[in-house]
């Protein structure tokens, strides 16, 4: 099946918007995310068992789901969303599923008609075939969901117009049948930047009708890789789960046969992943505006509560899934956190990429607590640890990160209690750096880069080792886990050919 969209070479800043009142259901990302689904079909019990951790629905672009899974989908929380593919769906096929599913609530209109290869059908063949839809969705108390369009380049032709557009199509259909029963807008789109897609749903907000991306993935550029889908899949989907006007969205596709590279959540084999499935599933950046973070705490830089003209990506760091990029000049993240009394000074860390010198403030509650100028660091995705020290207000605070430049990305910062410096250095110039210290969960060394092959252990004060390891030559950075260490002391040894340090961390 081709697809044709408009191409977007350009990043455009963008806003989360709030919708009418009649949109405030939508739900936020979960556990199971209610909006989050798939189309494809042809799936397996197994298939169900890894997919319903966070895929809620559906559809397969026909009336009934496939027989593998018809009888016990219900059992794993899913839902089956029909679909009238043409104006020459099976009516008895779909009224069988429909009687005997009676909590089935939804049923989507007509595939991509404003393209000649797909359901081929002219605005006015659309609306005069819609009164067949609405009989079935009175007869089963049915939400009804539009014709599903996007920009075609195989585009039909009515009255002298040309619809490649998708939105003069919908304009056609709504003007031949004004008072028809429509629910929801059913839209696709393979445009690959997340701030794209927001510009493009917004253009069919005007409607007034909750939106169902039905179709989305990035595909619209000659050349994909993975990386680059991830990226979008992860901008995309920070942004559908916020924007109330979306009800629904459903990634294409499942298929498993590898012919569409980087687009299959599905492996050949039933029950498993591919890498970029295991991200559509588990992927959920919170932006919970109730919830306070605990200080000390490190805050994914995803997780942030509210913010103005960011967007999320993939990062390559050496540890996170996603990044916050697209900084340009006055936009800001908003993060909630919530400090202990009895201490007034803490040290933060920024885990920051940047492609040109910049600065960053640091502020509590919009009052300027610090200024942190920020050097290139080589590229995007090039990083480097930045520290400062600031004074933070006992209670529920809103931190606010705002640039009056931009052009670095952000991949997490940490706030520690600023104590005494306890890093002690066994031999001279050991040109090696360990924090944050204390540590929470995550400690990092950096090395000189012509220190070769470097090892890493820990040990606690008796001298009994905890953990070793090797960081391969070329590894400026390393990053231990000290999430599972007990609070106290420990020692952390670094060597290699030219030199070797120690240094009291406390945990």
């Amino acid at each position: 099946m081709y697809h044709y969209s408009k191409l977007y070479l350009f990043k455009k800043v963008f806003s989360l918007m709030l919708c009418l009142a009649i949109f405030a259901n939508a739900a936020h990302a979960q556990t199971m995310s209610k909006k989050r689904g798939m189309a494809y079909g042809y799936h397996s019990e197994a298939d169900l068992t890894v997919l319903s951790n966070s895929v809620s629905w559906w559809y397969n672009w026909s009336v009934q789901p496939e027989s593998t899974v018809a009888n016990i989908y219900q059992n794993y929380g899913m839902d089956f969303v029909p679909m009238t593919w043409s104006g020459s769906f099976n009516e008895t096929a779909l009224r069988a599923y429909y009687a005997s599913h009676p909590n089935a609530r939804y049923l989507l209109g007509f595939n991509e008609p404003n393209f000649t290869t797909q359901s081929n059908m002219k605005p006015s063949q659309a609306a005069a075939a819609w009164p067949r839809l609405e009989k079935i969705a009175k007869d089963y108390n049915l939400k009804i969901v539009s014709p599903a369009v996007n920009y075609s380049g195989n585009p039909v032709i009515e009255n002298g117009v040309t619809f490649t557009d998708p939105v003069v199509y919908l304009d056609a259909f709504f003007a031949a049948c004004p008072n028809c029963q429509v629910d929801y807008i059913a839209v696709h789109n393979y445009m690959c930047y997340s701030g794209a897609l927001a510009d493009y749903i917004t253009k069919f907000k005007k409607y007034k009708r909750p939106i169902w991306l039905t179709e989305f993935a990035c595909w619209d550029q000659p050349t994909i890789t993975l990386d680059m889908q991830k990226g979008y899949m992860m901008g995309a989907i920070d942004y559908l789960e916020g924007d109330t006007c979306v009800f629904r969205y459903s990634w294409f596709n499942g298929n498993r046969s590898g012919a569409y590279p980087y687009l299959d959540l599905l492996k050949p084999q039933a029950g498993q992943l591919t890498d970029l499935g295991k991200l559509y599933v588990t992927f959920n950046p919170v932006h919970d505006p109730n919830f306070y973070s605990g200080i000390p705490a490190r805050l994914e830089a995803e997780n942030y509560s509210t913010m103005s003209g960011i967007a999320i990506e993939a990062t390559k760091d050496i540890s996170g899934t996603a990044d916050v990029g697209w900084i340009d000049a006055n936009d800001w993240l908003e993060y909630n956190i919530e400090v202990p009394a009895g201490t007034a000074d803490y040290n933060v860390f920024f885990r920051i990429a940047a492609n040109a010198t910049s600065s960053l403030e640091l502020r509590e509650n919009n009052v300027l607590l610090q200024t942190l100028n920020i050097p290139t660091t080589g590229g995007w995705q090039n990083w480097k640890t930045m520290q400062t020290t600031i004074k933070l207000t006992e209670g529920k605070q809103k931190l606010q990160i705002l640039t009056r430049k931009g052009q670095f990305n952000l991949n997490w910062l940490e706030i520690t209690t600023a104590a005494q410096p306890t890093s002690i250095r066994v031999t001279e110039e050991a040109n090696v750096k360990v924090y944050p210290n204390p540590v929470i969960d995550k400690l990092v060394i950096e090395t000189a880069a012509s220190s070769g092959r470097t090892q890493v252990s820990i040990l606690n004060l008796e001298g009994r080792l905890l953990f070793t390891q090797t960081i391969p030559e070329g590894n400026t950075e390393f990053e231990l886990d000290f999430s599972n260490y007990k609070s106290g002391s420990y020692i952390v040894q670094t060597k290699n050919a030219n030199t070797s340090s120690s240094h009291l961390i406390i945990k």
